[in-house]
């Protein structure tokens, strides 16, 4: 029932959008913004981004904006407001990964006029021509680890920077570099520099928001949401479409196996006085590894041992299950076979202990066909690849997955698919090679793009009109980057496979509560700020009037 009453919902959301979109776009005369230091008529004059900018050019601001709605494009603003202000000043750009420092280097070159100097820092180039390009640069571009580094080594320092910007700010937590280099910024600068800070998704939990607020000195927070006037007029249509499947008769056998076993296995740890169940789920397993091994260090009684063993087998079938459910199964098949080379190096253990239990279904293994996921997949390609200018982004969780979908849908007529991974592991792309297929894919030389979570965040895929995520995934956050890949510049369509009476279910209802949280919260939090700025108006008002 919940299901369809989302889907009415949502539905009914994206009709009334399409039309209210459609009928500003008839209205709206473009004006471009008027900036000594940004090329004339390059940049669409938007209100709400010339007000946060202007906010966040005075004091050290968080700005919380949608996915596609233009964070790069305010971070420059605000840096030739500040420029205005101190020409004779550095600005320090971060992202989290080197594709992405160069697409906002590339923003930045493609608007502002020339005469400043841009470069983009990595731990690639030598440390003594990276001391030169700091000396030299007006704009610096650059990775948080890198930044961190030279700092820690005294290759930089900060004291003549006055702007900081800090691009998927949600990473201000714990003892990532952003932490570190906020607070070096600030001492540095003798408090006298300003940080921006830029995020779709802040958090579902308060206190991270909190923190983040805390690590990154911030004083104001500027907050839009989809449905804010000043914003919904830019937003382009995106509709989703949930698509079902259901697991065949083979598949639901063996995961009835796999089941059957974990219970085995939780009863055990049961009857030792731990509380657990077969629903209990992952976080608390871990926890439970973490008490067994603190009992171990305690007592070294080797029976803690033997219960680590059984922690370890239970999460090693959960993982199976889960890729039986959502993956495709090559996937599956591919972490099964880990476990039986594990079981042939190392006699004793979970993975030997395991590869008993499974050895004789190993048959029904390997004669699974593939996931109904896969099928559903090729039909959605095969309908929206008749539309010659389509370009299509395809999310799954894992590379043996990925890896499978490019071998399937490369024989399909028409589609030219390309994978987009991380550069960790011997299969992994280089950030070179990433920001190289990421121009392919978008000049059209590919038309389908195949990737796992490196093309969440923040990478700019403007030609993208199709998402289709492989699976949901429980993270908020996660979600709503993914979503944010496709509308950017054209109306869009995503497409979400859920494997019915499975943790995809599950998965995806987490998500969509935790991102109704968040909202939540982002709401009040505006709120909060409309009552500080009424609050200061009437102060300033008083002391006005006092004053006469």
């Amino acid at each position: 029932m919940e299901d369809k009453e989302l889907k009415k919902e949502n539905m009914e959301m994206d009709r009334k959008e399409i039309i209210e979109n459609d009928e500003n776009k008839e209205n709206q005369k473009v004006e471009y913004v008027n900036n000594r230091w940004i090329i004339e008529n390059s940049i669409e004059k938007r209100e709400y981004q010339e007000r946060i900018a202007e906010i966040a050019s005075r004091k050290n601001t968080l700005c919380v904006l949608p996915t596609a709605m233009g964070k790069t494009i305010i971070a420059l603003l605000t840096a030739t407001k500040i420029l205005d202000r101190r020409a004779n000043k550095k600005i320090l750009f971060l992202a989290p990964t080197r594709p992405l420092v160069e697409q906002h280097k590339k923003t930045f070159e493609r608007f502002l006029k020339l005469g400043l100097e841009l470069v983009s820092i990595t731990g690639k180039i030598r440390s003594e021509k990276r001391v030169d390009f700091y000396e030299k640069a007006d704009i610096i571009f650059s990775t948080p680890q890198c930044i961190k580094n030279d700092l820690k080594r005294g290759l930089l320092s900060l004291k003549d920077f006055s702007l900081l910007i800090v691009d998927e700010a949600q990473h201000s937590i714990g003892n990532y570099a952003y932490t570190y280099i906020a607070s070096e910024f600030m001492k540095q600068t003798n408090e006298l520099g300003i940080i921006l800070a830029l995020t779709a998704s802040p958090s579902a939990n308060y206190s991270k928001i909190r923190e983040i607020k805390k690590n990154l000195f911030i004083e104001h927070v500027e907050i839009r949401t989809e449905r804010d006037e000043d914003v919904k007029k830019y937003l382009k249509p995106v509709e989703i479409e949930w698509i079902e499947v259901e697991l065949p008769p083979e598949i639901e056998e063996l995961r009835k196996f796999l089941q059957d076993l974990k219970e085995e296995n939780i009863k055990k740890l049961v009857n030792f006085g731990f509380n657990l169940n077969k629903s209990s789920p992952r976080k608390d397993l871990i926890s439970i590894q973490n008490k067994i091994i603190k009992k171990y260090e305690e007592t070294k009684d080797k029976v803690f041992l033997g219960l680590l063993s059984f922690v370890s087998e239970i999460m090693k079938i959960d993982y199976m299950i889960e890729l039986l459910e959502t993956q495709a199964t090559e996937a599956f098949k591919e972490f099964v076979k880990k476990i039986m080379d594990n079981a042939k190096l190392k006699k004793g253990g979970a993975d030997a202990r395991l590869a008993k239990k499974i050895i004789g279904v190993i048959d029904k293994i390997n004669v699974i066909k593939t996931h109904p996921k896969m099928e559903k997949l090729k039909e959605i390609l095969r309908e929206e690849l008749q539309n010659k200018d389509s370009r299509i982004i395809i999310f799954a969780q894992f590379r043996a997955t990925v890896k499978t979908i490019k071998e399937e849908i490369e024989k399909m007529e028409g589609c030219r698919p390309i994978i987009l991974i991380g550069q960790r592991g011997k299969d992994g792309i280089k950030q070179k090679e990433q920001v190289e297929l990421v121009k392919l894919y978008d000049s059209g030389a590919y038309n389908t793009l195949i990737t796992t979570s490196i093309g969440e965040e923040g990478i700019h895929l403007g030609s993208a009109t199709v998402a289709i995520f492989f699976e949901p995934v429980p993270s908020e956050i996660r979600m709503i980057q993914r979503r944010g890949r496709v509308g950017r510049e054209r109306a869009g369509k995503i497409y979400i496979l859920i494997t019915k009476g499975t943790r995809d279910q599950a998965y995806y209802w987490a998500s969509h509560h935790r991102e109704k949280r968040m909202r939540r919260i982002l709401e009040r939090m505006k709120m909060k700020n409309k009552l500080k700025e009424q609050k200061d108006l009437f102060l300033y008002l008083g002391e006005s009037s006092e004053r006469k």
